[in-house]
């Protein structure tokens, strides 16, 4: 019924007020959802949608959905109601008093090292093996988002500095290093892997077997199957990033130098790991005191201490 209009929109992001090709599906999902909802609300008028509908469309959500993905789709669904005023098709919007909430004390899941150490378990003896790993080993051992990984070109690699430049969100960019054995995994994917299946020129690192481009929903297959594999609870690419974060904080890594290899503009998105980082030093000093005390090292002085 809304078709026309949701086209309209997308054309509007595509073209007019252009997005990243992730965002615009993100907002074509999200759009196509909520019209859906609004369609079986015997809704057929666009500016006959009210306040207390979308309230009620959000109460689905919290049914279903993340904290994180409610609040994403609030803004593609103000963004839509934003569009159709600018276009004159409607003269109120119906999504003015909608806020965007904190996500309060909720803080990131992050993998323990036992978990990551069992996610990378797996023998490499097939070049899809090798690729797994390599991409595996770059979210984790730079902290990076899955569309910086799919986007990573060519031009981005300093092989003898043992550096790649991302460039983030807002096109902002960033220099991050990279370990070791992330980066020997990189160049024997590349030098090894790469050319068997490369079917035309591209800028991009990391593509499959067929020569295309990888996706970021490859990388979410990938690593929920790699995570059955061995055993484990599913986690996301995002939860590597947050491993990341949190284990260079635990190195003693200064908070404003995490916040560059993240990328984050503010410092307060990034001091969450600080919070993640006393909760799992909590757990284990209670883990500690269930165990009892021992004397076997002597008593020690204060200086010693």
């Amino acid at each position: 019924m809304y078709e026309l209009e949701r086209q309209e929109f997308m054309h509007f992001m595509r073209f007019v007020d252009p997005r990243s090709d992730h965002t615009i599906s993100a907002y074509n999902s999200d759009i196509n959802h909520y019209l859906s909802f609004i369609e079986q609300q015997d809704i057929f008028e666009l500016r006959d949608i009210s306040y207390h509908n979308i309230t009620d469309y959000l109460g689905v959500l919290n049914e279903e959905y993340e904290f994180a993905t409610i609040q994403r789709k609030i803004v593609s669904i103000r963004q839509f109601h934003q569009f159709l005023i600018k276009s004159g098709k409607v003269t109120q919007d119906p999504t003015q008093y909608l806020s965007l909430k904190r996500q309060g004390s909720r803080l990131p899941k992050v993998a323990s090292q036992e978990t990551i150490q069992a996610l990378f378990s797996f023998p490499i003896t097939t070049f899809k093996d090798l690729y797994d790993h390599t991409i595996l080993l770059m979210l984790y051992r730079c902290g990076l988002r899955v569309s910086e990984c799919v986007d990573l070109s060519f031009n981005q690699i300093y092989r003898e500095e043992k550096w790649i430049r991302i460039i983030g969100k807002g096109l902002k960019e960033r220099m991050i290093p990279v370990a070791d054995d992330a980066l020997n995994a990189l160049f024997d994917y590349i030098e090894n892997v790469r050319p068997s299946w490369v079917t035309a020129q591209s800028p991009y690192v990391f593509i499959n077997s067929k020569g295309k481009r990888l996706t970021r929903q490859y990388v979410d297959g990938m690593i929920k199957r790699r995570c059955k594999h061995a055993g484990l609870e599913p986690i996301s690419a995002h939860t590597l990033r947050h491993s990341f974060a949190t284990g260079i904080l635990e190195q003693g890594v200064d908070l404003r130098i995490i916040q560059e290899l993240l990328g984050h503009s503010d410092i307060a998105t990034t001091q969450i790991y600080t919070h993640v980082h006393q909760n799992t030093m909590k757990r284990e000093y209670d883990a500690y005191l269930k165990g009892g005390f021992s004397n076997q090292g002597g008593q020690k002085d204060d200086e010693e201490i």
